[in-house]
């Protein structure tokens, strides 16, 4: 039961999902308290016709004012722009208010109905029946918030006429909880149909987005998260380097090209997990990767390369053989070296062979250049 009322979103859509029940209500606002004002105002008119004291109904004009004081705060709102956080804070604010309004409602309707108040007995139930089904269905994105909302507009007057009306009640109050029960399947379903509609929007993003083999960035969404740093403009610098694996060729040879998709994931994992938080990782193919760093200048560089090659190039067994993993790394940074995508993926290109090249003249040989750097390079234009 509890699964049911509240039920759990994959952690993948969640906030999204909260953005999206966030906007549904806000834009229902108007109307959910137009509804709920209009049903108080019908109920004090009522209260005044009837001659009840206004002492013992006057409080309720403090619930209209509530209403137009929660449509003008929930339409300054825009879930677009709020963090998780504050996306989480709006959504559980604006489903207290309508439900802690909704207990005091009903408790309202169910206490006139019991004390025979009025002649008509029935009419405030029925309104406030009527309107807590306009409420739930402004409220449908939210499954939990709507289903109280229709259990508490219609559930205790319905079971107040049931226990103690005359037979044209007890009919009234059975088809008023039957109606309540067909809401809750039909915000049910409402609900189940934009969790699935969330999950295949989030799929597809993935698929366009997303390299197969190490789960990381693909070359679509690493341009794309590039260009958003330059959309920035001059006031928003960023890193930008390329890296490649050493001898990757004759680990594919010698191993199998099996062993060097493990081997790729290995680096991908590694890559993610050191390139400090707010660096975006992703393979541009092959044995190639970029790693993007926000906001980092060119004096801040050589310590994020080194906190990023020293755990990178650390042995790692594939099948039952201890590997060596080396890997050559170029940087370039915005604006000193391009202003565009392309240049600075070329700058760090020609970093990158700089690096190959300077290592060979020390002594140290990567991996024989000759063979592929031409292929290489052909590759990294197409």
């Amino acid at each position: 039961m509890t699964r049911w009322l509240v039920p759990t979103a994959p952690p993948s859509i969640r906030l999204e999902l909260e953005r999206r029940q966030l906007a549904g209500i806000r834009q229902h606002i108007p109307t959910i308290y137009l509804m709920a004002s209009l049903n108080v105002v019908l109920v004090m008119a009522v209260c005044a016709h009837t001659g009840i004291p206004p002492l013992w109904w006057g409080w309720m004009a403090g619930l209209v004012g509530l209403a137009l004081g929660r449509t003008l705060a929930v339409s300054r709102i825009s879930p677009a722009t709020l963090t998780p956080e504050q996306v989480s804070a709006a959504l559980r604010t604006t489903t207290t208010v309508a439900v802690v309004s909704l207990v005091g409602l009903g408790a309202f309707a169910s206490a006139t109905f019991v004390a025979g108040t009025f002649g008509r007995s029935t009419l405030i139930p029925i309104s406030l029946a009527f309107g807590s089904m306009s409420i739930a269905h402004c409220f449908s994105t939210h499954r939990t918030s709507s289903v109280v909302v229709i259990a508490l507009g219609l559930g205790p007057s319905s079971l107040a006429m049931i226990a103690v009306g005359d037979f044209n009640a007890q009919v009234l109050g059975v088809s008023l909880l039957s109606v309540a029960i067909l809401m809750m399947r039909f915000v049910a379903g409402q609900f189940d149909h934009l969790v699935t509609e969330l999950q295949l929007q989030r799929e597809v993003h993935d698929l366009a987005n997303t390299d197969a083999l190490t789960g990381l960035l693909n070359r679509r969404a690493l341009v794309a998260a590039v260009e958003r740093e330059l959309a920035k403009g001059a006031a928003g610098g960023f890193a930008l380097a390329l890296l490649d694996l050493d001898g990757f060729k004759g680990v594919n040879d010698r191993l199998g090209h099996l062993a060097g998709d493990d081997l790729l994931r290995v680096v991908g994992r590694r890559l993610a997990t050191n390139c400090e938080a707010d660096g975006v990782v992703g393979r541009l193919g092959g044995d190639e990767f970029v790693v993007l760093w926000p906001g980092l200048t060119a004096e801040g560089v050589p310590a994020r390369v080194a906190a990023l090659l020293d755990p990178l190039c650390q042995p790692t067994t594939l099948g039952a053989e201890a590997v060596p993993v080396r890997s050559s790394l170029g940087c370039s940074t915005f604006p000193q070296d391009g202003r565009t995508t392309a240049e600075l993926l070329a700058a760090a290109d020609t970093a990158l062979y700089e690096h190959k090249r300077a290592r060979t003249r020390s002594g140290e040989r990567p991996e024989p250049l000759a063979d592929d750097a031409g292929e290489r390079r052909r590759h990294r234009r197409a």
